[in-house]
């Protein structure tokens, strides 16, 4: 980035398909939204579009031809790049250091005949900015700053979304023009929000419309996907495929595989914790093809899937009987080998081996703890969320507690 930021790891926690509809701040009557079903394959995509402008109606509506610029930055990853074939859209970068997500998206207009403007701005954002039902609006007042320069009425909106550990305070403006409605705006975690609050009110007041062809963040989102190997967008199929069939309904990316490329692995669960499926997973890209890296049915007899930030890692732990607990890396899309350990059982003449060769019981914990020290902690990926989890020969196994903001962490 040009300018600096104090740097912070920050979970991921984003929509994938803008859905749902909440209703918040001073007017809570709802915004006219429904999801669009296109096949984005045939350049339409999942933002939220007012269908009952459509129903009943042979009136064909003019396409956008407007998109919000804002400042410039470098070293940014994308995370989610979206145009619709009526010029809506949806674009989500992170920013270098990890700490700041920023949105700029567009929605057909829905307001209401004689609706408060400023209201009808609190609710684009609880129903299509962030429609988690998390958000909580903090105020929001007229931009006279954006409104002087974007010619149309603009409302600088504060709030704050997720809970506990995942809270983030947002800031940005909301700029309504006859057709559509558009929104610019940050995210970081609420801890180090305050640390940024005058930076990110500065970038606001340089925002401006222009032309949407030259916006340049939407140079090949007409096909729903992401310039080079970008972020969610890849994985778009692939997370409707393991929603649709009940595999999994949580999903975040996490830099595993950390050689230089910008594509981060997907990590998904299923927060029902069935034991009738694989409930764990990870994907990557290789070859431009997302492909399965690995999968457990987390909890099923001592089964769980852990991964390394950044250091190519991942374990896989679970036996019918005794202990098994196996490192890989992973090498052009699947998973090889770097350290085996077994445990024929958990009584005292268990017998112990490393990668196939018998060991004495306290060179067996000895030699995983050497083998995990510089990769400790790491992330299980679980039903009810991501959990940090340390190897300790000490302890015998890995111990867990809390997990907080460690899926960027180890990018680089």
């Amino acid at each position: 980035m040009k300018r600096n930021i104090k740097t912070i790891a920050v979970a991921l926690s984003l929509a994938l398909a803008i859905s749902g509809l909440y209703g918040c701040g001073k007017d809570t009557e709802s915004v006219n939204t429904e999801v669009s079903t296109e096949d984005p394959e045939e350049g339409k995509g999942d933002l939220i579009t007012d269908e009952t402008q459509f129903a009943d109606s042979d009136e064909e509506f003019a396409a956008n031809e407007l998109a919000l610029k804002g400042p410039s930055y470098t070293g940014l990853s994308e995370l989610y790049s979206l145009k619709n074939e009526d010029g809506t859209y949806i674009y989500q970068d992170m920013t270098e250091d990890g700490l700041t997500v920023i949105t700029n998206m567009c929605s057909r207009n829905s307001q209401r005949d004689g609706q408060d403007p400023d209201a009808y701005a609190e609710n684009f954002i609880c129903a299509v900015v962030d429609d988690t039902g998390s958000a909580s609006i903090i105020g929001s007042e007229n931009d006279e700053t954006v409104s002087s320069t974007t010619t149309y009425p603009s409302y600088r909106v504060d709030w704050e979304s997720g809970s506990n550990e995942d809270t983030k305070q947002n800031v940005g403006v909301v700029v309504l023009t006859d057709d559509f409605t558009y929104y610019y705006g940050y995210s970081c975690p609420i801890d180090y929000y305050e640390d940024n609050a005058d930076f990110y009110a500065g970038e606001l007041n340089t925002i401006e419309l222009i032309n949407i062809e030259d916006l340049g963040t939407a140079d090949s989102a007409d096909t729903g996907e992401v310039s080079g190997e970008g972020g969610y967008a890849v994985y778009h199929d692939k997370i409707e495929e393991l929603k649709s069939e009940g595999l999994a309904d949580q999903f975040t990316l996490a830099f595993i595989n950390d050689d230089g490329r910008d594509t981060p692995e997907l990590i998904a669960s299923d927060s029902t914790g069935s034991f009738d499926h694989e409930n764990a997973f990870i994907f990557s890209v290789e070859n431009g093809e997302v492909v399965e890296v690995a999968s457990v049915i987390a909890g099923v007899d001592g089964a769980y899937l852990d991964y390394a930030i950044g250091a190519n890692v991942i374990h896989i732990s679970g036996a019918a009987a005794g202990m098994r607990d196996v490192f890989y890396r992973i090498e052009n899309g699947k998973l090889e080998e770097l350290l085996v350990a077994e445990a024929s059982s958990m009584d005292e003449d268990a017998k112990y081996s490393i990668n196939g060769e018998s060991v004495k019981k306290e060179d067996y914990y000895k030699q995983i703890n050497d083998f995990m020290e510089p990769y400790n902690p790491l992330v299980r990926i679980a039903y009810d969320g991501l959990y940090e989890v340390t190897y300790s020969d000490s302890f015998g196994g890995f111990e867990q507690g809390p997990c907080e903001n460690y899926e960027l962490e180890g990018r680089g």
